[in-house]
């Protein structure tokens, strides 16, 4: 570095000029090309992909405005036709859970159902509520407690998707 300051300080006035003028010059080229010109490059790719989004987007709503009722209707049909309780003993039964329910009464509230498991698997409890939401039925509330040999205890209340 001091060799440069030596150096720039041998030139004389007119040559200091033109190499600060220079480095001016070579500063404003390498901003240009590597900010400038890649910034608005993608600024110009970016506004000529809008309209396409917006298109998809637009089609994107209108097939949910289009699928909205006929989910409800779905919903509402499997949902009213079968009774819950008969809903839990039929999965409990294809999870091989019906074994280990000790015990199965209406709920606090209407439309719930409490099922009491003892000795079940955890992991078979979990693929059997896998198959309870896929009837739209949700647990408002459960207690588990930890047995041996993975085994647990459940206390839980059922109650249908809203």
């Amino acid at each position: 570095m001091t060799y440069l300051r030596e150096v720039f300080g041998n030139l004389n006035s007119r040559e200091r000029q033109v190499l600060a003028l220079g480095a001016i010059v070579l500063v404003l080229i390498l901003g240009y090309t590597l900010v400038w010109a890649p910034w608005h490059d993608a600024l110009r790719r970016l506004r000529a992909q809008v309209p396409a989004q917006q298109t998809t987007l637009t089609w994107m709503q209108d097939q949910a405005k289009q699928a909205a009722p006929l989910l409800k209707l779905e919903n509402n049909d499997s949902q009213n036709d079968v009774p819950l309780l008969t809903v839990v003993e039929a999965t409990a039964a294809t999870a091989k859970m019906r074994n280990v329910i000790r015990r199965m009464s209406p709920g606090d509230q209407e439309g719930q159902v409490k099922v009491w498991l003892t000795e079940a698997s955890f992991d078979s409890w979990l693929l059997w509520l896998e198959q309870l939401r896929k009837e739209a039925v949700e647990v408002v509330s459960s207690t588990i407690t930890r047995g041996e040999g993975g085994k647990v205890t459940i206390r839980m209340t059922l109650q249908r998707s809203v």
